[in-house]
């Protein structure tokens, strides 16, 4: 008796993206619908009832995988401490769970590299989301005088643009360091001390070093 017969609808769309997952990761983009379809023991025909081609299983498979990393990181921002310690906790859940991706499972970087280059939609959704987790933990901050007056959609999503270097997949994959090139609590407490200035938009008493006074 094949999976679709024992199982919902629901229950067998979630195996097919299971272990067309574990495929990639072992095959990289050159698995195939039948290589699917002869694990989970259907026909191929079967699998396209529920995914009408590869490109839209592995879509799929972003959507879950991506899903599975924000939750993590929600789970993380959830956790005990100021905001700025649930900022970090969440930046390096989010790290973590792409370190991993990127430089323990190298076939998963092919799927990355092609999602990125056609800039599928889930990438961006998954910005957007991990912009929103961020921006909810600056409302927080700020409502306690942790952190400094703004926009907190638009502070959440300047975080973690001054932290892409260690979120960022092909930014990961590029440097191997276990420490990245700089240490992650350096990059976070950098932005950290941006959201804790008060007079954001007051003009600087000195000049930066190399410019000119006005």
């Amino acid at each position: 008796m094949n999976i679709a017969a024992r199982r919902t609808p629901e229950e067998t769309r979630d195996e097919i993206l299971a272990v067309a997952w574990d495929l990639f990761r072992q095959l990289g983009a050159r698995t195939t619908i039948a290589d699917i379809a002869e694990k989970l023991g259907m026909s191929s025909a079967n699998v396209y009832r529920f995914f009408p081609s590869k490109q839209a299983l592995t879509e799929a498979i972003c959507v879950s995988q991506l899903g599975a990393l924000i939750d993590a990181a929600r789970a993380a921002g959830e956790g005990r401490g100021s905001a700025s310690d649930r900022i970090r906790a969440t930046i390096a859940t989010l790290h973590h769970g792409m370190r991993d991706q990127m430089l323990n499972q190298s076939r998963v970087h092919e799927i990355v590299d092609v999602a990125l280059k056609e800039k599928w939609p889930a990438i961006d959704d998954f910005h957007q989301r991990c912009a929103a987790l961020v921006a909810g933990l600056v409302a927080e901050g700020q409502a306690r005088g942790e952190f400094g007056p703004g926009d907190p959609a638009r502070l959440g999503m300047q975080t973690l643009i001054a932290c892409v270097v260690t979120y960022h997949p092909t930014l990961i994959a590029e440097c191997p360091d276990p420490d990245l090139r700089a240490p992650i609590d350096e990059i976070v407490a950098f932005a950290l001390r941006a959201l804790a200035n008060q007079e954001p938009d007051r003009e600087p008493s000195q000049p930066i070093a190399g410019e000119r006074a006005p």
